[in-house]
C-alpha cells in the first residue's frame, strides 16, 4: 500500500471540502456571510474598542461646578467627548427637578436625571417622572417641628416649588444657588396640611460650623426613619429613607441594561457617598471630603470640574495624564 503524508492527505481532504463548496451556490453564500460576520466581530472587538465604561453619574455642586455655578468650557468638552464614545451621562444631585434641568439642558442631556437626593427621576426632556418618593407626611411634621423649635431656617419641596416661611439671607442664598425663585408661605406645617401635599425634600440652611453637628443630631432624633445628609457645606437634607443617589443610580443603569462594573459616579460630599460605593468606579474630586475620599476608588489630582475632565480623560477617553 502506498503510503500517503499527513501532509498531503489533509491537503487533499480540503481541497476536496471547498471544490464541494465552492460548486455549491448556496452553501458558498452562507459560508462568506458567516466569515464576514466573523471579520465585523473581530473589527468591532480589536480595532472599534468598546468603551468599558457605558454610563457616567456627575454630582452637580461642588464635583461640576462651584458657587458661581459656571460649566467650565473644558469640562463640556470633555462630557461631549464621553457621549461620543457611546457613554451616557447624567447628573444625580440634591438639587430639584427644575434646577437640574437648567445644567442638563446647557450640556445636552436627554436622559433621566437623579435629583432630589434620589427621591426623584425625571427625564430631562420628555419630563416624564420614572420615580418619585416623597417623606411620609406626618413624619415631615415632625422633622418641621423640630426645625422650627431648633430655629433653624429651613424650607420645603413639594411638586417641584420651592416653598420658604421668609426671605431672609439663607433664602437668598440658596435659591440663588437653585436659580429658581422661591416661594413665600409663611408656616410650613400650614401648607403641608394633608398627605397628598408631602414634601419631597426638607432642608436646613445652615452656618458651615453647624451643617454636620445638625446633621448628626437629625440622625439620632429620627434614625432610619429618614435619610439625613450633608450635600452642601451649609446644606442639611432630608428625603425618604428608601431614597439615595446610590439607590437611584443603581435602578437607572439596571432600566438601561448597563452592568454596575460599567458605572462611574463622581462626587465630593457624603450625600454622593452612597453612588460612589455603588458604582463600578467611584470617584472623589481634590475637594471632597475626607470620609468621601477615604471611601473612593480613585481620587482625582484636579478639584471640581477639573476632577471631572481628568476622569473623563484617563478612564473613558483613555488618555494618560501629560498626554493631549
Amino acid at each position: 500500500m502506498k503510503t500517503v503524508s499527513r501532509f498531503r492527505l489533509k491537503s487533499g481532504i480540503g481541497i476536496c471540502t471547498w471544490n464541494l463548496i465552492w460548486n455549491n451556490k448556496p452553501l458558498i453564500k452562507i459560508v462568506k456571510t458567516f466569515s464576514f460576520t466573523i471579520f465585523i466581530s473581530l473589527f468591532r472587538k480589536r480595532i472599534v474598542k468598546e468603551p468599558e465604561y457605558k454610563l457616567l453619574a456627575l454630582d452637580l455642586d461642588g464635583t461640576l461646578i462651584t458657587d458661581t455655578l459656571i460649566i467650565s468650557d473644558e469640562a463640556k468638552e470633555a462630557i461631549r467627548a464621553a457621549q461620543a464614545q457611546g457613554v451616557i451621562v447624567t447628573l444625580a444631585t440634591g438639587r430639584m427637578f427644575r434646577s437640574a434641568v437648567q445644567f442638563a439642558r446647557e450640556l445636552n442631556l436627554a436622559v433621566p436625571l437623579i435629583c432630589y437626593q434620589g427621591a426623584m427621576v425625571r427625564h430631562s426632556t420628555t419630563g416624564e417622572t420614572l420615580y418619585h418618593a416623597p417623606i411620609e407626611w406626618e413624619l415631615a411634621r415632625q422633622l418641621i417641628e423640630t426645625l422650627q423649635a431648633r430655629n433653624y431656617p429651613h424650607h420645603a419641596y413639594v411638586d417641584d416649588h420651592l416653598l420658604v416661611v421668609e426671605l431672609n439671607e439663607a433664602t437668598r442664598y440658596y435659591s440663588e444657588l437653585a436659580r429658581v425663585e422661591p416661594e413665600i408661605v409663611g408656616d410650613l406645617l400650614k401648607v403641608i396640611d394633608r398627605p397628598e401635599r408631602a414634601p419631597t425634600k426638607l432642608v436646613a440652611v445652615l452656618q458651615e460650623e453647624q451643617t454636620l453637628g445638625v446633621v448628626e443630631e437629625l440622625q439620632a432624633a429620627f434614625g432610619n426613619r429618614l435619610y439625613v445628609t450633608r450635600s452642601h457645606a451649609r446644606f442639611a437634607e432630608a428625603v425618604n429613607p428608601a431614597c439615595s443617589k446610590g439607590v437611584a443610580l443603581a435602578a437607572l443603569a439596571a432600566s438601561l441594561d448597563i452592568p454596575q462594573e460599567a458605572v462611574i459616579a463622581i462626587g465630593d460630599n457624603l450625600n454622593d457617598l452612597p453612588m460612589l460605593e455603588w458604582a463600578g468606579l467611584g470617584v472623589a474630586v481634590a475637594n471632597a471630603s475626607p470620609a468621601v475620599k477615604e471611601k473612593a476608588n480613585y481620587v482625582t489630582q484636579g478639584a471640581v470640574a477639573q476632577g471631572v475632565v481628568e476622569t473623563i480623560r484617563r478612564f473613558i477617553l483613555e488618555i494618560e495624564p501629560g498626554n493631549a
